[in-house]
């Protein structure tokens, strides 16, 4: 898939995780640009490790942090939107972590990186992260390469299960199973506190019940807009938000820009990701939407 990205073309191929890795895994792609110099504007999103064979790659977030890496970088997740940017060219194999994956594979709090990034190395054993980068450089091939992060991925898997998974099947489904979640909801479906809900949020998914249930409201309206499946902003939005003015604000808080601007300047990037995504049938429901 290849679009404009920046001054760059960009190129961007989606697999589909294994089964043993679609609870913990949101997507696995390798991405490239053909030339130096890329930027776009990511909204909101899922905790990320992003492997770069090639250039160094700039996070600027919303709060005006700047984070700028190179190698195997972890992007926690994101509660607004980000500029991602690289002046070099740019060869990335990306993992998409879903909230179970952050825990049995990142295992720190998600909050602890909220909004932010880091060195792999620092989080899991350095030899570790050495070891799948040098066989990730030395696949020649976009499958090949695919092969090397899963079986990286599931050897990981293997020695790490979080008593709080079934907390994450409960949420996730709590996200995706209407287009405005309601925090009182996932507490009574829980059988806890809501403080101990709001503890568990922060830890798997980064960010308190109600910054989730807004964060998903908007993403799952730009989906819809994205894809098509809406037409104008009342149909987007349904009944989830007040009025129009409650739309925009919300949208433009996760997304970057205003409902109309993301209809007529959708970065390619998202785009391609929205359209890829639709393409992987059994990818879990709450990907579709983040």
């Amino acid at each position: 898939m290849t679009g404009q990205g920046g001054q760059a073309m960009i190129s961007i191929q989606y697999f589909e995780p294994p089964p043993a890795l679609r609870l913990h895994v949101s997507a696995l792609y390798w991405f490239e640009t053909a030339a130096p110099g890329f930027s776009d504007l990511m909204r909101a999103e899922l905790g990320q490790i992003r492997l770069l064979v090639d250039g160094v790659a700039r996070n600027n977030y919303k709060s005006g942090k700047q984070w700028e890496g190179s190698g195997a970088i972890l992007q926690g997740p994101t509660t607004a939107p980000t500029q991602y940017s690289a002046n070099t060219r740019l060869r990335l194999f990306g993992i998409g972590l879903l909230p179970l994956g952050w825990a049995e594979l990142i295992g720190i709090s998600a909050d602890e990186l909220a909004d932010n990034a880091t060195d792999l190395s620092s989080v899991l054993p350095p030899a570790l992260v050495t070891d799948l980068m040098d066989a990730l450089a030395r696949a020649s091939t976009n499958a090949g390469r695919a092969r090397v992060v899963t079986d990286f991925l599931q050897a990981r898997l293997a020695a790490n299960r979080h008593a709080a998974r079934w907390f994450t099947r409960l949420a996730d489904e709590w996200l995706t199973a209407s287009p405005n979640p309601q925090v009182d909801a996932l507490v009574a479906a829980s059988g806890m506190s809501s403080r101990s809900v709001e503890r568990l949020t922060n830890r798997l998914y980064g960010a308190s019940p109600k910054l989730l249930a807004r964060k998903y409201r908007a993403l799952g309206a730009a989906v819809r807009l994205g894809m098509g499946d809406a037409q104008g902003w009342s149909d987007a939005a349904g009944d989830a938000f007040y009025d129009q003015a409650h739309f925009i604000r919300e949208f433009s808080a996760f997304t970057g820009i205003t409902p109309a601007r993301f209809q007529a300047q959708l970065a390619p990037l998202t785009r391609a990701t929205m359209t890829q995504r639709r393409q992987l049938p059994h990818l879990p429901s709450l990907v579709r939407i983040a």
